[in-house]
């Protein structure tokens, strides 16, 4: 009876090892499941995180492009305002000279009128 009881025991113990070892098999499987679906699930937002700077990087080189070209046409836009500015000084500076010159015309003719009437 004791032999027998023993043997029971030893197959008992061989089975819930057997059960034991098929669990912790199944739990390793399932933490490797777990394991891998975790760093897909990270990998595919680090993809999209690269993905995004990526983008990012080239639209800041574009814009950095667009803001010299944008800097060089204004510089180009400002030497046309003060060459226009100063042609404009210039056409006032004529203007006046103009002026001047018709005034000490007019001067000079009534002055030779005058002269001319006394003459006469």
């Amino acid at each position: 009876m004791l032999s027998s009881m023993l043997k029971e025991h030893q197959a008992k113990q061989v089975s819930r090892r057997e059960v034991q070892e098929k669990r912790k098999k199944e739990a390793a499987v399932a933490a490797t499941a777990v394991t891998r679906s975790l760093v897909e699930n990270l990998n595919s937002r680090v993809a999209i995180a690269y993905n995004n700077e990526k983008r990012l990087d080239s639209e800041t080189k574009q814009l950095q492009a667009n803001s010299g070209q944008f800097a060089k046409q204004s510089m180009q836009w400002l030497s046309l305002v003060e060459n226009f500015n100063q042609a404009l000084k210039e056409l006032g500076d004529v203007e006046n000279w103009a002026r001047s010159i018709e005034t000490d015309m007019q001067t000079i003719a009534s002055a030779l009128e005058y002269a001319y009437k006394d003459t006469s």
